[in-house]
């Protein structure tokens, strides 16, 4: 479910939360049967009552029918597009595709730790890469050399396009010296 779909539930959840809760207050006494229908004759039949509630009654009617659309329509599956064949089609799971880029990355010795993140896109993915290094590693050689290896490796060994592998140097770890007493 995409964000402005999620902001419209939140938004028509809370009406209902306020309708349910005058409703409950109608039940236990709150609010008087006669008090509504004292308001509901306070209100002069023209215009603007039939553009406000004619307003109103469009606004949760397509809301309505914009989150029911959103709950039908499913995800897509977490996989990547290989090819179409004549049989049918071949995919490779996000999961294949994330080991293949740790695998990639491990071979670095300067590379204590790696998380990879894969982002799937329409003609290919994206490899997102958040690292710690050893000390006294030349950063821009190294991120440089790793953004080709993971490339050529997951393109290599999977057949899928990889537009753009981003790193994020998340820390350069120290080597504290041991102190022998």
């Amino acid at each position: 479910m995409r964000l402005f779909d999620r902001v419209l539930l939140a938004l028509y959840t809370f009406t209902i939360f306020v309708l349910a809760l005058c409703l409950l207050g109608i039940s236990i006494g709150l609010i008087t049967l006669d008090d509504i229908v004292e308001s509901i004759n306070s209100v002069t039949y023209g215009f603007t009552f039939i553009l406000v509630t004619a307003g109103t009654a469009l606004i949760f009617i397509i809301v309505s029918l914009r989150l029911f659309i959103a709950g039908l329509v499913g995800r897509k599956p977490a996989s990547s597009l290989l090819k179409e064949t004549e049989i049918g089609s071949i995919r490779v799971s996000v999961n294949t595709l994330d080991a293949l880029a740790q695998k990639a990355v491990r071979s670095f010795n300067e590379i204590k730790d790696v998380k990879t993140f894969i982002l799937i896109e329409d003609a290919g993915i994206r490899v997102r890469l958040k690292v710690n290094i050893m000390p006294e590693v030349k950063m821009p050689e190294l991120t440089q050399t790793i953004q080709a290896k993971v490339k050529e490796y997951i393109e290599e060994y999977s057949g899928i396009l990889v537009k753009a592998v981003h790193i994020y140097v998340d820390n350069q770890l120290s080597t504290a010296k041991s102190r022998v007493e």
